[in-house]
Formats: structure tokens, sequence, C-alpha cells
């Protein structure tokens, strides 16, 4: 399934990639109420970030996401990383690349890895995560962004737009079966992978396509998996729970809860094929 690399579904170029990314847990602070101790972490952790991008020579631009940005302060959680774009000039792309000079407090890193051609990630010895890109620029179509270095070579785009619920409903059927046959056949893992994510992703789209959120609703436009479960407790905490069963109980439970909650009075919800899913993995 073809997937962004940076831009985190947008902020990312586009190649086939796992989606590794940690939901945030999102604990609203009350104006007037002291910063957490999660908070301070990682508003120090940006400010840090910041010098070292200002100070590193060839660095062009850098673009912060989600709680790490201004306006996403008020999710920071003790689960919250520092998610960003570096973007350099040609002449020091290669050593941009290669060192990470823009890390802070490089000393304090306890791990690194590297996440295909500009990809990488690092945990500092306090347990914050930065999770970036960086290298020459790319399109950047996430809208929760702020940019905090400009050197005029972002290219800035609105997120791409949803997809047709019809089409996603009948990707869920196929992914599902496809998942309760490989679990079938001994491939768990593989077939686990196809029930949890690809098809788990596939319903969360038409859920949020398709029914009116009851709680506050801050969406990925390329992840409808994040925060699902504050817009929508009810519908968002029985598909957790679905998901959290042995792989083939999780699937029947995503396809009741898809017959529940979407298919009354909705003409394009595939019938016929829930039927038959239904009847050949003997659920009826």
């Amino acid at each position: 399934m073809g997937r962004q690399v940076f831009d985190k579904a947008s902020r990312f170029r586009p190649m086939l990639r796992r989606d590794t990314r940690r939901p945030e847990t999102q604990t609203p602070r009350h104006p007037g109420t002291a910063p957490t101790v999660a908070e301070v972490n990682l508003t120090e952790h940006r400010h840090r970030l910041i010098a070292q991008a200002r100070a590193t020579e060839g660095v062009t631009s850098l673009v912060l996401f989600g709680s790490a940005t201004d306006a996403g302060a008020d999710r920071r959680d003790e689960w919250s990383d520092l998610d960003f774009n570096l973007f350099a000039a040609p002449e020091a792309i290669d050593r941009v690349r290669a060192d990470w000079p823009f890390l802070p407090d490089p000393q304090r890193i306890v791990l690194a890895a590297r996440e295909y051609a500009d990809g990488g990630v690092v945990l500092y010895d306090d347990g914050m995560v930065y999770e970036f890109g960086a290298g020459l620029p790319w399109t950047i179509s996430d809208p929760h962004r702020e940019v905090v270095l400009d050197g005029g070579d972002l290219h800035l785009a609105d997120p791409p737009p949803a997809p047709d619920p019809a089409n996603e409903i009948r990707l869920f059927l196929v992914k599902l079966a496809i998942g309760v046959g490989r679990v079938r056949r001994g491939e768990i893992l593989s077939g686990s992978a196809l029930i949890r994510t690809y098809a788990a992703a596939a319903l969360t789209w038409v859920v949020r396509l398709r029914l009116r959120p009851t709680g506050p609703d801050d969406a990925s436009p390329f992840d409808p998996l994040r925060r699902l479960e504050t817009a929508y407790p009810i519908v968002g905490g029985q598909l957790a729970a679905a998901v959290d069963r042995p792989a083939e109980e999780a699937a029947r439970r995503l396809l009741t809860l898809a017959r529940e909650h979407l298919e009354p009075g909705w003409a394009d919800f595939p019938s016929a094929a829930a039927d038959l899913v239904t009847a050949r993995f003997g659920w009826g």
C-alpha cells in the first residue's frame, strides 16, 4: 500500500513504509493551571532544537508538527514527541543528512536510527523522542504545522481530499477477508496486521466521513486512527476494544460494528459482500 514517508503521510515523500507513530492521548490543560513536567520537557527540547537549527550552517527551514507546535501545546502529554521537518541548502545537504548537526545536546542521545533516505528518530536520556525528516525541500501539506524558520525554500500545500467512503468500506471488507484467510492459514502476524491496521484504518475513514463526531475533533487528514476515541467516544471505544481481541475475533467484531453503525440507511454499503464474508468464515 502506498504511503507517504516524509510528511507523515504528507510531511513525507511518497514511499512504501509502515506507520510507526504512537497515538497521543489528549489531556487538555485548563487555562490558568500549571504546565506538566511533560509540557516543560517538550518545550525545553523545542527551544533547544530551534536554537541549534538556527546555529547550524546550511540549514534553511524548520517546520514543527502536531503537539510540538504552539497551537498544539494544550494536547501535550508524557507520550508526545517532537516531530519536525528540516531543510538544508544543496551545498550542505550531504553533511546535514549524514551527521544531523542540527540535533541539540548530542551527548544526551541514547539511541538513533534512520528511516529511508531522509528520515530519522532519536531518543534522549529523558525519554523525549524526536521524529524528523531532514533533506532537500519537499512539499508539506500537513495543516497542523508551524513554520519556525523559513529560508524561502518551503513548498506548502493543502492536504489531499478525504477518500470516498463507499470505496473505503469496500477496501475494509477485502482487507478483512484477506487478513482472516492468512490467520487461518497460520500467518498470524501478517493477517493481524491486515485486520488491525489496514482494515481498521479503512473502516475508521468511513466512520469519520459518515458519522458526526460527539467529542472534540482534531482529525489528521492522513491518519484516521489518530484521536478517534476523543472525537467518537462510543464508536471509537468499541473499535479499540475490537482490535484488542485475538485476530479473527477482532475481524468479526469490526464487521459487526460496521454493520451496526454504518449499514442502516446507507445505499452504498456493500451488504451482499458483507453477507458473503460472514458466510465464508462461518460467522453467521
